[in-house]
């Protein structure tokens, strides 16, 4: 299979989101109490791989971006910050290769924004190599006629 890992994807989204605000921490998979707002919190929601054609997969990442924000106005900034992720996520850097952010949208949820996008491409199993014939003993015979 293609070396995609679920660690990789996350170090992508990680990395970009570092990239566009780097002031603010990120959290992957697991938040710790006492965390400082504003903060962003990224989780893997479900990952999904289906069988299209002999060796070609089709895999499926669906991520829930959290954003905590710190002022007092928290649906403002939530709904600001969802604007701003659907442009950053819309392509990710992913070992050297880009991908596209798709299905992308929001809700907020007491103060805290969700932000959903998806991640689905193809990758391409290694091909298995047949054993090859060690001896072949072949008769013939001449008819005559």
């Amino acid at each position: 299979m293609i070396e995609v890992t679920v660690t990789s994807i996350l170090d992508g989204v990680k990395d970009k989101l570092f990239s566009l605000f780097p002031n603010t921490e990120i959290w992957i998979e697991e938040i710790k109490q006492g965390f400082e707002a504003p903060c962003f919190f990224v989780k893997l929601l479900t990952h999904a791989q289906d069988q299209e054609m002999n060796r070609r997969y089709k895999r499926f990442y669906s991520f829930d971006i959290h954003f905590f924000p710190e002022g007092n106005d928290y649906n403002r900034e939530a709904h600001e910050m969802a604007e701003k992720l659907y442009d950053a996520l819309r392509w990710v850097g992913i070992d050297g290769a880009r991908y596209k952010g798709t299905g992308m949208n929001y809700e907020i949820v007491d103060g805290t924004l969700h932000f959903f996008v998806d991640f689905n491409f193809h990758v391409m199993a290694a091909k298995q190599s047949d054993p090859k014939m060690k001896t072949l003993e072949q008769e013939g015979y001449l008819k005559n006629g």
